[in-house]
């Protein structure tokens, strides 16, 4: 594993945050889906950080291999404009163990 960041993949990311973030127009439900990535985001680096501290077992591992697929789900969705339907969005999070946020149709 490389402990060197790739500053061209993080740079690829901040330009694809900044395409994401700066198009206006966002209907409530691509934002209610934006902030859902978000969360998982931030819950994958909560398990990047115990994993890092020594908790790095298979268990854990392969939580972050679904939180990052549902993640590159969403992500490439919005970024290609596609339309997630809310009960696909639901069946994927509740395969993940992940929760919907209250507030999403569907």
């Amino acid at each position: 594993m490389n402990a060197q960041p790739d500053g061209n993949a993080e740079q690829k990311f901040q330009e694809l945050l900044t395409k994401l973030l700066a198009t206006p127009g966002w209907t409530e439900k691509q934002q209610l889906e934006l902030e859902m990535a978000r969360d998982i985001s931030v819950e994958m680096l909560r398990i990047a950080e115990q994993m890092r501290d020594g908790a790095a077992d298979l268990e854990n591992c392969l939580i972050l291999l679904k939180y990052a697929k549902v993640l590159d789900f969403v992500m490439s969705s919005l970024a290609a404009r596609r339309d997630i339907k809310p009960q696909t969005l639901r069946v994927i999070f509740k395969l993940a163990g992940l929760k919907v946020d209250e507030a999403y149709p569907g």
